[in-house]
């Protein structure tokens, strides 16, 4: 890493941490869980009013209604205790009880009388897996499970390092995560609830990092209203709070590849009633057998949250990193004010930056409502410079957006669960790029945005089996050009799910939804400036539709046993509108200048598994398996289509299969991570596209950690992470000629210390 810019992290990481001893906050992430459930008397089964539910630690509680039901909302993810009192009968407590966001928790508590004062029955059997009223496919991953697959070092604290774990979520040739055959840009990417994805590219809009995550939430189909400008799923990552994260560690890491990097974090609660947590995470690199062959990035996460009064708080959120990552070749030209200059020799590279601030009020209305309002601002620059002949070009761009958010829940009753909500997003934007190799073709696309999003669900659960979802989410985007005229585009997009409960540990899910995506404004309109063919680009581009995609699941779920969840989800995927390029040219079809339409479509269909162990025994882990057959008339938007006529997608792997396994005994944790690829498309010139395979792959990745508690060591952890382990060179991609274009990357060794302050 650059010294300035590794002093200048530092100076953010001092600064927040100054702020996070002297304020201190508690965090409540930007999405949230509800605890609800029935009290009965033991003996006659009577619905009791008037208990007292208490979620210990916290200043959450309720009273049971005429029906003994009682319901919190507004709960952070975490594990809880919660405990139930009515006098004249004995306290009964359940433990670990496990919120996650968007999902209820059904804890319900049977009571018997007693005459003795203080009595207390603590109830610590298992919740059940079964989510019985969640139907879209959802699957949670948390920080502790995140250490367990440790592997390469582009993939350590990294968001495709969690996520490509998870069913439906498929790898291309370069390691960026595909859901059900969608691009890569058709992911909705969010942090504590706030969209991370820039207009510019529709590309994630941070560092892509997992630094102070808690959880991290993959909606792989039929997620729900609340969500939206996404065709293919949506990565929610929540962060981490000082109530969930208490202390202070460091985690200092050097390995194979010239690998290093620093972790630290603090957190916890002050006497004032404050809570705060702060993380860093700085690395560099010099990576084998990949296109970006090095790299170094900061990154800190700040997140504070201030009590005003019992029923509000103010969060305060800040994220902000820069990265840079290298490219096997030199350049000895760039731009500047003075348009295109000479400098010294320097490797091609990427430069990335963002900045998040968001500052939510989360107000309690009662213990069954309560709402959030969130501006926020979000600034995000890449640059390319890559002048040399192997690569030959030169981009600057960058997006800064001011948003608000306004979010209402409320459980109406126990039939039914109110969501409503909007979003208003405008973002200013600016794209300048310069191909010297093509007579210094040159354009800009400096279109602006504004956005609107409103949205309302009901959860309705019609009876003790039968649980239905129904919502509707609208969205407009305003297009503010340079040189045409501006225009705007809006859709309504209707979504529905129903569940059905066998037995308390069997459920079937379905869910039916169309979701829509915006063009982004690189595509929507482009000046181009000393090139060949300006005389075309009079008008540009004209007025693009949203992609759209309708997809359908079936799922279900079944809890085999005390600590163990089967869940099986066909889908079926139908993507419209695609964005596709064609010629301006009648005269060439193919030749340039191109534009953008809306010419593409493409389906993807398969089947979604999922064996998850939780904690038992010393034994936990997770088996996922995605069987996809992904089809469209082109992989990339920058490609010209031929109506009717579609290919495997450059992500379509038929099999795809990740093995984790965790062992605990003493002070030793042992995990294995096992995966296995059947194979992407490629094509040899002349041959229809991707009509051949690559080899198989398995990659086997091992990590062993132990806890140091005395001796030469301070008190912390050890681990020692192999990534592939047998160190499998095996092809990932071949160009049109049959030469090799991507590997799985090869062994990799790091040893890390994690102290414990």
């Amino acid at each position: 890493m650059g010294k300035n810019r590794f002093l200048g992290a530092i100076v953010h990481l001092a600064f927040a941490f100054l702020i996070a001893a002297g304020l201190g906050t508690p965090v409540y992430a930007g999405t949230t869980g509800i605890v609800a459930g029935t009290v009965t008397d033991v003996a006659t089964g009577e619905k009791l009013a008037g208990v007292n539910v208490i979620v210990e630690g916290t200043d959450l509680t309720t009273v049971t209604n005429s029906s003994g039901y009682y319901v919190i909302t507004n709960m952070p993810p975490g594990r809880y205790e919660v405990t139930a009192s009515l006098v004249g009968y004995a306290d009964v407590q359940a433990t670990r009880v496990v919120v996650i966001m968007d999902v209820t928790a059904t804890v319900d508590f049977a009571m018997e009388q007693s005459v003795a004062e203080d009595e207390e029955v603590v109830v610590a059997e298992s919740r059940l897996m079964v989510r019985r009223d969640v139907a879209p496919t959802m699957y949670i991953i948390d920080a502790e499970e995140e250490q367990q697959v440790r592997a390469q070092p582009a993939n350590l604290y990294q968001t495709p390092g969690v996520v490509l774990t998870q069913p439906g979520v498929i790898a291309d040739a370069d390691g960026y995560p595909h859901i059900r055959g969608g691009r890569g840009n058709q992911i909705g990417y969010m942090l504590d609830g706030i969209p991370i994805t820039e207009p510019v590219t529709n590309a994630f809009g941070t560092n892509v990092v997992t630094v102070g995550m808690d959880k991290m939430e993959i909606f792989t189909g039929g997620y729900r209203p609340e969500y939206g400008n996404a065709i293919s799923g949506v990565f929610n990552q929540a962060t981490k709070t000082g109530r969930t994260a208490p202390g202070v560690s460091l985690e200092v890491t050097g390995g194979s590849q010239a690998f290093t990097g620093v972790y630290p974090q603090i957190g916890g609660l002050t006497e004032q009633g404050l809570d705060y947590y702060v993380a860093a995470y700085m690395w560099r690199s010099e990576f084998d057998g990949i296109f970006y062959d090095d790299g170094e990035s900061s990154d800190i996460v700040g997140n504070f949250t201030y009590p005003v009064g019992n029923n509000d708080k103010l969060i305060l959120l800040m994220a902000q990193g820069e990265s840079e990552w290298g490219f096997p070749s030199y350049h000895t030209q760039t731009y500047g004010t003075g348009g295109l200059q000479t400098i010294p020799q320097e490797k091609d590279h990427q430069h990335q930056s963002h900045l998040l601030t968001a500052l939510t009020l989360n107000h309690t209305i009662n213990s069954a409502s309560f709402f959030t309002l969130r501006p926020y601002y979000f600034r995000n620059r890449w640059q390319i410079e890559a002048l040399s002949d192997d690569i030959g070009y030169w981009w600057d761009a960058e997006s800064a957006t001011v948003g608000l958010q306004f979010d209402y829940t409320n459980q109406l009753s126990e039939r039914h669960l109110l969501k409503a909500g909007t979003i208003r997003m405008a973002s200013n934007n600016r794209y300048w790029v310069n191909v010297p190799a093509f007579g210094d073709y040159e354009y800009t696309a400096n279109t602006d945005t504004t956005q609107t999003g409103l949205y309302v669900q009901d959860q309705m659960r019609l009876s003790p089996r039968w649980s239905v979802e129904a919502g509707l989410r609208y969205d407009r985007m305003e297009y503010d050009k340079v040189v045409n005229e501006d225009s705007a585009e809006s859709q309504l997009s209707p979504r529905f799910g129903l569940c059905y409960a066998v037995d308390p540990k069997t459920n079937l899910r379905f869910s039916w939804g169309k979701m829509i995506q915006f063009v982004y404004t690189q595509a929507m309109e482009r000046v181009y400036t000393d090139a060949w063919w300006d005389e075309f680009y009079g008008l540009s581009n004209a007025n693009l539709r949203p992609e759209r995609s309708t997809q359908f699941d079936f799922g279900w779920e079944r809890q085999v046993s005390d600590d163990m969840l089967v869940q099986v989800t066909p889908f079926y995927r139908k993507f419209n509108d695609l964005l596709q390029i064609r010629s301006l040219d009648p005269d060439s079809p193919g030749a340039p200048p191109y534009v953008f339409d809306n010419l593409g479509e493409g389906t993807s269909k398969g089947v979604e598994m999922m064996l998850r162990k939780r904690p038992s025994k010393n034994w936990s882990g997770w088996l996922s398996y995605t069987l996809s057959r992904a089809k469209a008339q082109s992989s990339s938007d920058r490609e010209m289509v031929t109506p009717g006529a579609t290919q495997y997608v450059d992500w379509d792997q038929r099999h795809t299969a990740v093995l984790v396994l965790n062992y605990t005994t003493g002070k030793w944790n042992h995990s294995l991570m096992a995966e296995y690829g059947s194979g992407l498309p490629y094509n040899l010139t002349d041959e229809p596209t991707n009509g051949r395979r690559v080899s198989s792959h398995t990659v086997v990745n091992l990590n062993f950690s132990r806890e140091i508690t005395g001796g030469w060591l301070p008190q912390g952890s050890m681990n020692l992470s192999i990534a592939n382990l047998f160190n499998t060179h095996t092809v990932l991609d071949r160009a049109a000629d049959g030469e090799p274009t991507a590997y799985v990357m090869p062994r990799f060794v790091a040893l890390s210390f994690t102290r414990q302050f």
